[in-house]
């Protein structure tokens, strides 16, 4: 996990929607929603550090790609 300076401490329920695989786990259900790819990037952010989108980047910030095969 992030570590996050003493004024930031996460609740639980962050902690999980926060996670990777919470944030694969989004991607996994857009795609098969129809998307043809989705992608999980960092974005630096202690309080949202994973973000799901719905194209495919070329970034070093690019965690996780899905596509539809």
């Amino acid at each position: 996990m992030i570590a996050l300076p003493d004024l930031f401490t996460l609740s639980p329920k962050r902690r999980t929607l926060c996670s990777r695989e919470n944030a694969q786990r989004v991607a996994a259900r857009m795609v098969e929603g129809g998307l043809t790819c989705a992608s999980v990037v960092r974005t630096g952010n202690p309080l949202q550090p994973l973000r799901v989108i719905a194209e495919s980047l070329d970034s070093p910030d690019v965690v996780l790609e899905m596509r539809m095969a």
